[in-house]
């Protein structure tokens, strides 16, 4: 086997690694401001709005800053309008966006308002606008939780606030309740800092499948970022290895290796290709692969969550152990066990499910 061969090889799994959310594991010592990329100009490839047919989980727009960004959305059932709602996270990888959340939202009965909002550069499918940096840099990771704090405070309370009776209108009752905030894997930082951020805006918070405590305080060198950055975004090496992990044979070999206890189903990959095929789908994937959300410590975040935390990690997931660390440093911190590997809220939407009804309970009592 040539040099080149196995170089090749190697960072096919690497990358793939990354599609499974691992951290880049460098340790270092001294936090740094918000990364941010910035480079030169390209065109962009408008795409088109879709609307899933069973129309019970449909795709909206809202508009933050320049951006026009899409979430999914699933009404309230009956007589649940007011209940908190529920705000849900998607992982970054190749051809991921809040079609993570679709079977979760549709599976949900007698369920609050759901919101599963597409990142700044994702959800291309759906009509969001592309992240070109070439045109304008953003900060990882507080870009992606500005995006969403956007929504919970133009679109979240603006339903809340439809929901209110004319009387409560009236007298000033019935304050908006704040959000299930469910962040998924290594999009941790962004649910760790909506939750330090909003301590009114978000109720309660909920990390499937979490990094280990020790990633997460633990900064990666700025050299480091700007080395796999650099890689990742080369036009021989980086194209080559991304157009190798974009087909679906090998998306469905590394999520069946990485991802799941079983197999992955068809609707992953149908939704994971889609994605992947649009133009600038790459460029959140190689900012996320990077490593720039770990490009300093969240021990202050940590320390600052008061609302009640839920860390729930897979039977199959062997970094369960790594992850007791929280509940010393998180002030209301549980730990659960459900089945399942690293994509818990696709591959085991019912415990997921049950989990969501549990906290939005407890937060009404």
């Amino acid at each position: 086997m040539s040099i080149v061969t196995t170089s090749l090889l190697l960072i096919v799994v690497l990358l793939t690694l990354d599609l499974a959310e691992a951290f880049v594991i460098i340790r270092a010592s001294q936090p740094q401001k918000h990364q941010k990329i910035q480079q030169k100009r390209h065109g962009v490839k408008n795409s088109s709005t879709r609307i899933f047919a069973s129309q019970e989980v449909s795709v909206e727009t809202y508009q933050h800053k320049r951006w026009k960004l899409t979430y999914l959305y699933k009404e309230a059932a009956p007589g649940r309008e007011n209940d908190c709602p529920i705000i849900l996270v998607h992982p970054v990888g190749i051809g991921l966006s809040s079609w993570f959340y679709e079977k979760l939202m549709k599976d949900f009965d007698d369920n609050p308002p759901i919101y599963a909002p597409d990142l700044i550069g994702c959800g291309l499918v759906h009509g969001a606008d592309p992240w070109i940096p070439e045109e304008e840099g953003l900060f990882f990771p507080l870009s992606w939780v500005e995006g969403v704090e956007t929504l919970m405070n133009d679109v979240v309370r603006s339903k809340q606030s439809d929901n209110k009776s004319l009387f409560d209108n009236i007298v000033g009752k019935q304050t908006p309740k704040g959000s299930i905030v469910l962040a998924q894997g290594g999009l941790f930082p962004v649910g760790v800092m909506l939750a330090a951020r909003n301590p009114l805006a978000v109720s309660s918070l909920i990390l499937t499948s979490p990094p280990i405590y020790e990633d997460m305080i633990t900064e990666v060198p700025s050299e480091k970022l700007k080395q796999n950055y650099d890689f990742l975004r080369s036009p021989i090496l980086g194209n080559l290895a991304f157009k190798i992990l974009e087909s679906r044979a090998l998306i469905k070999f590394f999520s069946n290796l990485f991802l799941f206890q079983g197999e992955c189903d068809n609707d992953w990959l149908d939704e994971t290709m889609k994605e992947s095929k649009e133009k600038f789908a790459r460029t959140p994937v190689q900012a996320f692969n990077a490593g720039l959300l770990q490009h300093r410590s969240f021990e202050k975040e940590l320390s600052q969550i008061v609302q009640p935390t839920l860390i729930v990690s897979g039977t199959g997931d062997k970094r369960t152990v790594d992850r007791k660390p929280y509940r010393q440093v998180i002030e209301k911190c549980e730990l659960k066990t459900v089945g399942g590997v690293n994509v818990l809220p696709y591959e085991n939407r019912e415990e997921i499910i049950s989990i969501l009804k549990s906290v939005g309970e407890s937060l009404e009592e």
